[in-house]
C-alpha cells in the first residue's frame, strides 16, 4: 500500500512539473536560527520527519542549525541564498522581535514569509529543591540580593528577554538576565545550578519537569495549561496583568523566493498540520495551540506586532 502510495505521488509530482508548476529538483535546506535541542530545532525536525514519511516533497529536507548572534547569524545565512526555492528558515516572533530590537542586517521583512504553524506558551521555570519554588520566593530573593539572581533565556531581544524584562519590571524584582543560544543551554546551566531560574516553551521542560528536577512557577500565558501544568498559575492570576506573552512559530524562506515555490510550501505545510502526528504528537504532548496562516496572513501577522515589538524594549540594557 505504502509503495502504491509512493508511486502516485511521484506520478502527481511529475505532473505538476509538467505543468510549469514548481516542484523540489533537489534537497530542501531547513535553517533553525539556533542551537539543537530547543524549541525551533524539535519543531523543523517534526516537519521534516513528516514530509518524509508522509511524501509530502518529491525531495527530503535537510535541517541545519545556525545558532548564534541570538538569532542573527540563521537570518544572515538565509538571506544569503536570495532567490533560493530550495532554502527554508523556522521563524518565530521572539526572532522577529529579535531582528529589529538588536537591529540586525537582515530584518524579518527582508526574507520571505511562508506559513504560521503555531501558538506557543513561555513559562518560568526554577530547580527543584532551590527554595525558589514560587513567584514570591523569587522575586523575594532578588530584591534581597540585587542583580544576583540570574534567570536564563534562549538568546536576546526576543520573546525570552521580553518576558525576563516584564517579569523585572511588574513584580519589582532586581533579577539579572543571561542569554544564550538555544534553551537546551538554558536548561543545562538551569540544572547545573549556573543560573537560578529560566523561560522555558512547554516542549522545552516537559521532560524534566516529569523527571522531577524541574518546576514550572509562573506560566506567561493568558490562561493555565493542562496537564502536567494545570496546578501553575499564570502572572495574571498571581496579580500582574502586565505580563502577557505568547509565541508564534512559523516558516520562512529567502528573500526573492519565487510565489510558486511559496505556493509548493504553504500547501505541504498545510498537509504537516492536517496529519495526526503533527496534531497529537507534536500539538497536544507540547501544549501548542494550532493554528495555520498561509503567506499573506503570516505576512500581515508579524507586520502588525513590529511597532509594538520595538516600544516593549525601549529603555532595556540590550547590553548586558
Amino acid at each position: 500500500m505504502r509503495a502504491k502510495c509512493c508511486f502516485l505521488c511521484i506520478v502527481l509530482f511529475a505532473v505538476m512539473a509538467a505543468a510549469g508548476e514548481f516542484v523540489p529538483t533537489k534537497e530542501i535546506t531547513m535553517i533553525v536560527p539556533s542551537s539543537a535541542g530547543g524549541g525551533s530545532d524539535l519543531n523543523a525536525r517534526t516537519i521534516a520527519s513528516i514530509v518524509q514519511k508522509n511524501n509530502f516533497s518529491p525531495r527530503n529536507i535537510m535541517v541545519v542549525n545556525n545558532g548564534g548572534g541570538s538569532g542573527a547569524v540563521g537570518f544572515t545565512n538565509t538571506f544569503a541564498r536570495k532567490g533560493d526555492d530550495h532554502t527554508l528558515m523556522i521563524l518565530h516572533s521572539g526572532q522577529v522581535m529579535g531582528s529589529y530590537v538588536n537591529n540586525w542586517d537582515v530584518k524579518a521583512s527582508d526574507l520571505t514569509y511562508v506559513a504560521l504553524l503555531a501558538f506557543d506558551n513561555l513559562f518560568l521555570c526554577v530547580k527543584k529543591g532551590s527554595g525558589l519554588e514560587s513567584l514570591d520566593k523569587l522575586v523575594k530573593a532578588s530584591r534581597a540580593a540585587p542583580e544576583e539572581i540570574a534567570v536564563g533565556g534562549a538568546q536576546r531581544g526576543n520573546s525570552d528577554h521580553l518576558s525576563f524584562e516584564l517579569f523585572n519590571r511588574e513584580t519589582k524584582a532586581q533579577a539579572s538576565y543571561v542569554f544564550f543560544n538555544g534553551s537546551g543551554d538554558v536548561m543545562s546551566n538551569l540544572l547545573g545550578d549556573h543560573i537560578n531560574a529560566g523561560i522555558f516553551n512547554p516542549l522545552e521542560c516537559i521532560g524534566q519537569i516529569q523527571a522531577g528536577v524541574i518546576v514550572p512557577i509562573a506560566c506567561y500565558g493568558p490562561k493555565r495549561l493542562g496537564g502536567i501544568f494545570k496546578d501553575v498559575p499564570t502572572f495574571i492570576e498571581l496579580g500582574y496583568p502586565g505580563i502577557d506573552v505568547v509565541e508564534s512559530r512559523a516558516i520562512s524562506g529567502p528573500p526573492g523566493m519565487s510565489p510558486d515555490a511559496v505556493a509548493f510550501y504553504v500547501e505541504m505545510l498545510r498537509k504537516v498540520t492536517e496529519t495526526g502526528e503533527w496534531k497529537k504528537d507534536y500539538i497536544e504532548k507540547n501544549y501548542l495551540d494550532p493554528v495555520f496562516y498561509d503567506a499573506a496572513k503570516t505576512k500581515e501577522f508579524y507586520e502588525s506586532q513590529i511597532e509594538g515589538f520595538k516600544k516593549a524594549f525601549e529603555g532595556v540594557d540590550l547590553g548586558r
